[in-house]
């Protein structure tokens, strides 16, 4: 193996790959090796499994040219390495289920019991069948990359967070598909795995009839009410505008996009740019151990992904056998009524000091049984009421992701990309938003979601019985699991038994604009709504007949932006869309909860200034109304006055509009409901966010930007101000973080991330972008947190992306990977 290291400019970068060179073969000054021929047919070239070309520009950014997929997995799985070396390995602990035996504290026995299950050699075996050659490849390649890192760099030298630690390893490519295999279940059983895992019948409930052989046990949690914005993917968010040319003003779109994704851990996404000359020339941005873009842009398209709303699992309820809880009465198609088994499964746990755990896991025809008890106290344990509960999840069943993406980077229109979708329904949990060079603009949630109709939901659930019915009340689905009419349904245009296809799915394609910030499909344009999908593409599952619903503050926000700039009631100048302008709205940071209930809020307080205060007494909010009455109602870093505000909307407890007095109306959903009711609840709110600041000492008028903030812990904890709000209170640039103690914000961990603005030109695409937390979560590498500080000036990155761009941001030495 060896590295070819050209100088194209002065190094920038302490490049370890300098110092390991060996055999120097294939040289070349072009900027694309891979196209090169230097003439020598004389000398022997050897063999290489793997050839990359590595150059990175600006910020850290990687532009990988190779020659087919193999070489492409390769130089972004060692790219990605150099920048985040520990947060995949780490990964690839949990997912094989192993953090007991290797993290300590941070291991989880749930977690090792579901995933050592979950990822079995079958299941990885049946996931790898499904990917086409290419995808195999590029995964192959991939692993190679980032085991290649390692060799190179060795052990002790690599990010000091892990370290010489015992986990750190090469890994292959079945490392990389428990990665997949459990990523694959973020809308659906990951988040049930400690209830799945305390499932047991009653005559081994707790560690009763288990063969342990350790005294760790599963953790069962308290009864408690399952909320399913708990869910894993609700918990980010996301925004997307999809412009046309009928707002931009010219023949092409112009795409916005911000995913809201965690700042650490697996979520985390990393730039870069792959080229296989003639097949592939794609750039953006992707999760960990992903070899193709998740979200960017080619030549001729520009795409962004939002969380969607639709569900990706059902419950099943079961009847079973008298006096066996380990058996069910199921009605079959031809309406015999059969018993079925549910099936107990020991998994086998490894454990420090050559101990092991072995856990039952119990399984139904459908999937893994649920202590339904765990989810909603007034739900019954396992065998009262003669029922137990079990889940489906339909994203468990998908292993086309990889294969989508691979598709999607190669898209030639917007149309095109909707035929891609259409035809491989890989995406698990996402909305897609894009634009292309043609001027059009597009909004589906063409995914993978459950074949259950509005007619079956109602049948088999609502009105079949008290549980099921209190189930889908609560936005579970859930179903009757012992007859075959209550089975998933199928469509001849899937790919997948049991879920919807593409014709069954919702998308639109305009000429004006699209948009989605997390509600569901029927308002992503408002002189096109989109109706008579199945109630699990939505948020709330009832009433099951109704499309409409109220939009998020947020959405409402997003909406508000669009019609102002085509007004110029911004006063931006104009009335279409660009990049300068859209970046002007996007990170306006304007407070849609203070526009929708300040000045109410502010009339009152300013006629009667002493406020209660829920634990008695009462405070003078003269300051506080002053103080408001000149806040710019903005999340901008010298706003005075937002985090008051701030802390009122938390104290309020917004929540489904309850307090308004003009109700929704799905016919202005954009406007309703409106005008606050002010009564005790809201003015001991604002009496209560007063106190709170008083205590801590922080003025009322200090500038967020003094108060809410990001670390660089290469900088001896530095801490960057961060403008953005919280997604609740209706800021379009969600940036979320608890509040400490001392009454600041901190630091952010879920909000901005890969945010891209693109439009297309007569020469090709043209982007500015910034990766909020930037490439490196490694704290020792310059660009841990170089973009961080970009963003919060509002200063975007213009991406290259032909090879001259490339070579003008050139930083470094460009690095020739041969393996």
């Amino acid at each position: 193996m060896n590295i070819l290291i050209k100088n194209r400019r002065a190094p920038t970068l302490t490049l370890l790959t300098m110092a390991v060179s060996l055999a120097l073969f294939g040289c070349s000054d072009s900027d694309n090796s891979f196209n090169d021929d230097d003439g020598d047919t004389d000398t022997p070239t050897p063999a290489s499994t793997y050839e990359a070309d590595i150059q990175r520009t600006e910020f850290g950014i990687p532009h990988i040219t190779a020659k087919d997929y193999k070489g492409l997995g390769y130089g972004v799985g060692y790219a990605f390495a150099e920048d985040n070396f520990c947060s995949l390995a780490k990964e690839v602990v949990v997912a094989s289920g192993q953090s007991m035996l290797y993290l300590g504290d941070e291991g989880n026995v749930d977690s090792d019991v579901f995933y050592t299950w979950y990822n079995s050699p079958e299941r990885k075996a049946e996931f790898l069948a499904a990917q086409d050659p290419e995808t195999i490849d590029a995964v192959t390649g991939y692993a190679a990359g980032f085991s290649r890192y390692l060799r190179d760099k060795g052990v002790a030298n690599i990010d000091p967070a892990c370290a010489n630690a015992e986990w750190v390893r090469e890994i292959t490519i079945d490392d990389l598909l428990t990665v997949y295999g459990k990523a694959n279940l973020r809308g659906g059983l990951s988040n049930f795995v400690s209830r799945i895992v305390a499932a047991a019948p009653p005559a081994t409930t707790g560690i009763q009839g288990s063969s342990r052989m350790s005294s760790v046990e599963p953790t069962v949690e308290s009864d408690e009410e399952f909320d399913m914005t708990t869910i894993n993917v609700l918990n980010g968010g996301s925004n997307a505008y999809a412009f046309g040319s009928e707002v931009t003003g010219t023949d092409s779109g112009v795409l916005y996009g911000n995913p809201h994704e965690p700042w650490n851990g697996v979520q985390r996404f990393y730039e870069f740019h792959t080229t296989i000359p003639g097949e592939l020339d794609v750039m953006g941005a992707a999760q960990q151990g992903q070899p193709f873009i998740n979200i960017g842009f080619n030549k001729d398209v520009a795409w962004s992904h939002t969380v969607s709303t639709a569900k990706r699992f059902t419950l099943y309820q079961l009847n079973l056998v008298d006096g066996n809880p380990l058996k069910y009465k199921y009605t079959n198609s031809a309406g015999v009524v059969e018993e079925r088994d549910i099936e107990k499964v020991d998994v086998t746990v490894q454990l420090p000091d050559n101990q092991t755990l072995v856990q039952p896991i119990y399984l139904s025809q459908y999937g893994p049984m649920l202590a339904a008890n765990l989810l909603n106290g007034l739900l019954p344990t396992w065998g009262a009421n003669n029922l137990a509960y079990t889940i489906r999840d339909a994203a468990s069943e998908n292993p086309r992701a990889l294969n989508q993406w691979r598709s999607m980077n190669m898209a030639t229109s917007v149309e095109d990309l909707v035929d891609r979708m259409q035809t491989t329904l890989g995406l698990g949990f996402v909305n897609t938003i894009a634009t292309d060079r043609n001027g059009k603009a597009l909004y589906a949630d063409i995914s993978t979601v459950p074949n259950v109709t509005r007619e079956k939901l109602e049948s088999c659930g609502t009105n079949a019985g008290i549980f099921l019915n209190a189930l889908i009340a609560s936005d579970l689905p859930a179903l009757d699991g012992s007859k075959a009419a209550c089975e998933w349904g199928n469509d001849a245009d899937s790919p997948q038994a049991g879920i919807f296809g593409g014709s069954n799915l919702p998308f639109l394609i305009r000429d004006d604009y699209a948009l989605n910030s997390n509600d569901s499909y029927w308002f992503s344009n408002a002189e096109q709504p989109l109706t008579g999908f199945s109630p699990l593409l939505r948020r709330g599952l009832l009433p099951l007949s109704e499309d409409a619903a109220p939009l998020s503050p947020r959405t409402r926000m997003a909406f508000t932006q669009i019609f102002d700039r085509l007004s110029n009631k911004d006063g931006l100048g104009g009335n279409t869309f660009n990049l300068d302008n859209m970046q002007q709205v996007v990170y306006g940071n304007r407070s849609y909860g203070a526009e929708l209930v300040l000045d109410d809020v502010l009339a009152d307080c300013q006629a009667n200034p002493t406020l209660p205060l829920t634990d008695g007494g009462t405070i003078d909010a003269t300051q506080a109304c002053t103080v408001l009455s000149n806040w710019d109602r903005r999340n901008n870093l010298d706003s005075k006055g937002a985090h008051v505000f701030r802390k009122f909307w938390t104290n309020f407890g917004f929540s489904s509009y309850a307090g308004f007095s003009v109700p929704f109306d799905k016919a202005d959903p954009v406007n309703t409901p409106r005008d606050l009711i002010i009564n005790d609840k809201t003015r001991k709110a604002l009496g209560d966010s007063i106190s709170y600041y008083n205590s801590k000492n922080i003025a009322l008028d200090a500038p967020l930007g003094s108060l809410q903030f990001v670390i660089d812990a290469d900088k001896n904890g530095e801490k960057i101000p961060m403008h953005g709000g919280f997604g609740g209170e209706g800021i379009f640039n969600v940036a979320s973080s608890s509040q400490n103690s001392d009454g600041t914000y901190g630091p952010i961990t879920n909000g901005p991330t890969y945010m891209q603005s693109v439009t297309f030109d007569s020469k090709g695409p043209v982007v500015e972008a910034l990766l909020a937390f930037s490439q490196a979560g490694d704290t020792t590498r310059p660009f841990h947190r170089d973009q961080t500080r970009r963003y919060a000036d509002k200063d975007w990155i213009r991406l290259p992306f032909s090879a001259g761009e490339v070579s003008k941001q050139a930083v470094g030495a460009k690095v020739e990977l041969r393996e």
